[in-house]
């Protein structure tokens, strides 16, 4: 009810002597027919909308005769300077309640919004449009250059993975691997779909992102940067002690360290040529290490039916004795094995330099390739080499090739052994500039880390600060091999469970996306039990790993969460400053001041969100989004319309309302002519300097004719 408004009664209509006081009611509620009102009830409808019912003539004489009291004039002057009253200088009351109430904190409030027209001339439509059609342009990799990233990583994998997994299960030990390799399939029609909607460098951080919000997205960026920098760091370490195991040197221990450094500013080296001619050196490398593998198959099948089946019948009397400890010696070779197929979750995060259309060709050829060689190759292994050979730590392949044919096929292998490795390092350096691309454009980093060379536009500060990462990996590891293993095992498969659960969220809160490809919900059920799985399996074979990535893990995602809170650690220091009277003292005077200019500083960035409708709970819920996932005080509000006629009628009004609901955010309303499309929100992102990655719209429409990846990073609420 609204407050009862006390005058003393005028002439014209005295008050009654009675101590009960009469009521006006507007609409069809019961009017006491009551001279002196004092107290007007409360509006059923809203003053804006509020239907006079229409009475019978005598009762519209009777109202002519009888005009309204003194407190049903007041209601409705009161009303009427409402509905018209202008904004004042500052939208927060003077009382509003503070955390700091002891200091200044004119920073916390904004000032009130404003409404808009940007007119849009051909030449802003005719250079979006150039723009989005240079983009298109851009040179992309076909899928054999793309499965080439990650196929050297995935098929190199043989060079360090036998040795554990005949460790493990023994006899079973291609068993495993193609279990290890079939597990893959289970991920294809996921990364698809995910591909599909979301066609964004990043990976697990970018679809978590458009499908959540920053906080589980960091997760993802944390997993991602981890496996990116282990998969460089362990493949260089690899290849290094490969070679010093084929060499006698003194020392070893260093001629391994400084070869692995080596080999890790080698690659550097070789992606500042750019992605592309990146991408070419990696497709040569995977040809020679397909020739060398075959011709490594053939001489060792030759060599089995030469000297016929004796040592695999050896090895095979090795096996364990009861059916339990087969199932757990096949359960463990298929955790460790499954390590083998590394590099394969590292083909999204470069998604962008991929032609439309070759993914699901990258994926099957990935996963055939690892299928028809990991497998197959064991089997060769264990009919040629005793097992005491195959797990006494030494080359296995490199035994094998010299065994089968002699000297110069060791060498052949050595060689290929090193480079298939090396690109391996290539994977993950491409990975994490992937990663870093669509954290700076996100601005949860600087956008330092865009800037590209010249020549071959290649991200020289993110392959430097990739080269830093993994040398300083490599140095806090005390430059083990084996512990840098034990550590990426749990990082990989913590990522690849990432993309089920991506999927689950995808289907949960973007359903409507639209996409060219869908699959069953069933297969990230299936994928995420099985990471689940092996995960378990490997920290129950060595519990030391779940410490040791724990410790990775959380220094990665707390440097993250840093850079992604700079506000709320602001206000905390603020807080503490207030609390303990620190501006008491002389030294810490004005240091609130110096808080409040940066924070101002770090919140200056306006964030642009697109509307269709007026309604309220859809205005609401966009600014509360926002204001979880990013750090401003100005959210502008962007509507398209075809003609004046279109606009939502309530739609300015709305805005206003909103914006004094939020004190600290001012909240602008731009009204647009045209058609939502790629190319306006192209031109209105020139127009008002706000990059597309401060863009969000609400969820497309799978009818809408357009694909999310088509707005070049607009986020979706």
């Amino acid at each position: 009810m609204l407050p009862t408004i006390s005058r003393p009664a005028s002439p014209r209509s005295p008050r009654p002597e009675t101590s009960e006081q009469a009521t006006v009611s507007f609409g069809d509620e019961p009017k006491t027919p009551t001279e002196g009102k004092d107290t007007v009830s409360e509006l059923p409808v809203t003053p804006r909308r509020r239907r006079v019912r229409r009475g019978t003539v005598a009762e519209e004489d009777a109202v002519s005769l009888h005009p309204p009291s003194f407190a049903q004039s007041e209601f409705e002057t009161i009303i009427r300077r409402q509905r018209h009253n202008r904004p004042h200088n500052i939208k927060a009351p003077p009382n509003l309640r503070t955390r700091y109430p002891n200091l200044d904190h004119d920073w916390e409030f904004a000032g009130w919004g404003k409404t808009s027209y940007l007119e849009l001339l051909e030449p802003d439509i005719s250079h979006a449009t150039e723009r989005l059609d240079e983009l298109k342009r851009t040179p992309r990799m076909g899928q054999f250059l793309a499965s080439a990233i990650a196929g050297n990583d995935i098929i190199g994998s043989v060079f360090y993975a036998f040795p554990a997994v005949a460790a493990a299960c023994g006899i079973y030990s291609p068993i495993a691997l193609l279990f290890s390799s079939v597990i893959l399939i289970l991920f294809r029609p996921i990364m698809l779909e995910l591909v599909a909607a979301v066609r964004l460098n990043g990976g697990t951080y970018a679809y978590l992102l458009q499908f959540s919000g920053k906080s589980l997205a960091a997760v993802g960026a944390a997993a991602t940067l981890l496996d990116a920098v282990s998969t460089s760091t362990i493949s260089a370490a690899t290849a290094g002690s490969y070679l010093v195991g084929e060499l006698n040197v003194g020392n070893a221990r260093l001629v391994e360290i400084l070869l692995a450094v080596g080999f890790l500013v080698l690659i550097a080296a070789i992606a500042l040529a750019g992605l592309r001619e990146s991408g070419g050196v990696a497709l040569t490398m995977l040809c020679i290490h397909i020739l060398v593998m075959l011709a490594l198959m053939i001489a060792s099948t030759v060599s089995w039916a030469r000297h016929g089946s004796s040592l695999l019948i050896y090895n095979f009397s090795l096996r364990p004795s009861s059916a339990s400890q087969t199932a757990r010696a096949m359960f463990n070779g298929i955790c460790i094995g499954f390590l083998g197929v590394t590099g394969f979750e590292c083909t999204p995060t470069y998604i962008e330099s991929v032609q439309p259309g070759a993914f699901p060709s990258v994926l099957r050829n990935l996963i055939v390739a690892v299928t028809a060689l990991n497998a197959p190759l064991m089997l060769l292994v264990l009919a040629n080499i005793s097992m005491d050979q195959i797990t006494d730590g030494a080359n296995v392949l490199s035994v094998l090739a010299e065994t089968v044919a002699g000297k110069w096929l060791r060498i052949i292998v050595v060689v290929d052994a090193i480079a298939v490795l090396l690109g391996g390092v290539l994977a993950g350096v491409v990975m994490l500039c992937g990663l870093v691309d669509r954290l700076a454009h996100d601005h949860t980093l600087p956008h330092v880390f865009l800037k590209r060379l010249p020549f071959t536009q290649s991200e020289f500060v993110s392959i430097g600060f990739s080269l830093a990462l993994s040398l300083v990996m490599y140095a806090s590891c005390g430059f083990s091999l084996d512990l840098l293993s034990s550590m990426f095992a749990i990082a990989f498969l913590f990522l690849m469970a990432l993309y089920p659960l991506s999927h689950i969220m995808l289907r949960f809160n973007r359903d409507r996306l639209p996409r060219k490809y869908h699959s069953a919900l069933g297969w990230s059920v299936l994928a995420m039990a099985s990471m689940i799985v092996l995960w378990v399996g490997n920290i129950v074979q060595d519990p030391k790993t779940i410490g040791l990535f724990a410790a990775y893990f959380g220094v990665v995602w707390l440097s993250l969460w840093i850079l992604k809170s700079q506000v709320l650690l602001a206000r905390l220091a603020l807080w503490v400053y207030d609390q303990v009277a620190l501006y008491r003292i002389r030294w810490f005077k004005g240091m609130d001041a110096s808080v409040g200019r940066m924070m101002v500083k770090l919140r200056r960035r306006a964030v642009c969100v697109w509307v269709k409708t007026d309604d309220m709970f859809s205005l609401i819920h966009a600014i509360l989004y926002v204001q979880q996932n990013e750090a401003t005080t100005r959210i502008v509000f962007i509507h398209a319309y075809q003609n004046a006629d279109s606009i939502p009628t309530e739609m300015e009004a709305n805005c206003k309302l909103v914006d004094e609901g939020f004190p600290a955010i001012t909240i602008d309303l731009v009204f647009v002519q045209g058609t939502f499309s790629p190319v306006l929100v192209e031109a209105v992102s020139s127009r008002l300097d706000v990059p597309r990655s401060c863009m969000f719209i609400s969820c497309l429409s799978p009818y809408h004719g357009y694909e999310l990846s088509d707005y070049g990073g607009v986020r979706t609420i």
